[in-house]
């Protein structure tokens, strides 16, 4: 699995980034902001980037994820209480974070800073994710009220007003196939995935919001049997990927080596981050990604038209990356880096079990143990939802 920090680290000092700057896709709506049309000053700043669009979930529940980017613009430091979300039409609060869940949600680039806080000038992201257990419970717009401190004064403002999109329309097969896969990092709240925003040419973009890192277990429910340090030792290792829908291959790339398992590789070139990788273009603006393939496995190449089903290539352990595993996401633009990353649906998988919690799933890696699962409620079969974080699925042979 991918460790966010070392995926940052990588892009510190680079002057370029590559792939193009994906289009304005500012999810703020000024018509539904609260200030209607008196000046008011608001020392903090707050807006949504990128319209949150609701995606169904493998729990049967609605899960909106999405950024709040709060700029302190005082010279005093900020300390944050309450965020209110709620309603913009019907002014019913859908969510409230307190100061201990705002601490452990604001996050901002200072390496010491205190939680819940932003200091002088300081820009931070709120990472929110929102579940409703019915489409007619969504809200329309959403609006956000803020309540701390500034300096000695008293803070209280409403500001980030976004309008939710529809529901994802996006549904396609597995990449995957078989027996036990593993969804590492999955949506919602897994941070190794969902806060990777990066600054890509010139703007923020969160590319790794729904991506997932698929791992598969054996029947002891193990990732690996025998030599961690061997890449063959892990159940994943060689399996066959899939294209997920009719698309043409938009890039190709094979020839590096894996990486050895263990750690992330370190001073890693921004281009080689995917290591060998597909992206098929599905039309309508919609990419996905295949990263970390095995070397001299990926059976495409760049404009050639590839159906539904069709072979792409072997999981692997090249890029970066410390153990084999196919890192999956669909993006609204061809670069994986640079771009937005969407939600989806899977077409079908069954599911009885998920692991316990992303804690236990890295020790039991490095306890060399099977991993810690829970049941999980409902029927073994799933139609068209996202798997989420942890949730070991069958994929149809």
């Amino acid at each position: 699995m991918k460790t966010l920090p070392s995926l940052c680290a990588l892009l510190i000092g680079l002057a370029t980034c590559a792939g193009s700057a994906a289009a304005d896709r500012s999810g703020a709506d000024a018509a539904c902001d609260a200030t209607g049309d008196t000046a008011r000053y608001t020392p903090l700043t707050a807006r949504v980037a990128d319209a949150p669009v609701p995606v169904a979930g493998s729990d049967g529940r609605l899960h909106v994820v999405y950024e709040l980017d709060l700029v302190n613009a005082t010279g005093d430091r900020a300390t944050l209480s309450r965020l209110d979300v709620f309603d913009a039409d019907t002014r019913a609060v859908v969510a409230t974070l307190d100061a201990a869940e705002l601490g452990r949600r604001l996050v901002v680039r200072e390496r010491n800073a205190a939680a819940g806080t932003l200091g002088a000038a300081q820009a931070g992201i709120v990472y929110l994710h929102l579940m409703f257990d019915r489409a007619d419970a969504l809200p329309g717009r959403l609006a956000h009220a803020l309540a701390g401190t500034v300096g000695a004064a008293a803070l209280a403002e409403t500001a980030g007003c976004v309008r939710v999109a529809p529901q994802t329309a996006l549904v396609f097969d597995a990449p995957l196939r078989g027996p036990r896969y593993i969804a590492g990092d999955g949506c919602c709240d897994a941070v190794r995935h969902v806060r990777a925003t990066l600054p890509m040419n010139g703007r923020f973009v969160t590319a790794q919001r729904f991506a997932i890192d698929w791992e598969q277990l054996d029947e002891q429910g193990r990732i690996f049997v025998g030599d961690p340090k061997a890449t063959g030792s892990y159940v994943i290792y060689g399996k066959p990927v899939y294209a997920v829908a009719d698309a043409s291959v938009a890039a190709a790339v094979d020839g590096l080596d894996d990486s050895p398992p263990g750690q992330l590789p370190p001073g890693l070139p921004l281009e080689q981050a995917d290591g060998n990788h597909v992206v098929l273009d599905l039309g309508d603006g919609r990419y996905a990604l295949y990263a970390h393939l095995k070397p001299r496995s990926v059976q495409v190449s760049q404009g050639q038209r590839v159906h539904r089903g069709q072979l792409l290539g072997h999981v692997g352990s090249s890029g970066n990356s410390s153990e084999p595993h196919l890192h999956f996401q669909i993006t609204d633009g061809p670069s994986p880096l640079a771009s937005n990353g969407l939600p989806y649906r899977l077409r079908s998988f069954s599911a009885t079990r998920r692991g316990t919690s992303t804690e236990a799933f890295d020790q039991a890696i490095v306890d060399q143990q099977p991993i810690a699962t829970e049941p999980v409620a409902g029927a073994a079969q799933r139609e068209q939802v996202l798997p989420l974080d942890l949730w070991i699925v069958d994929f149809p042979e």
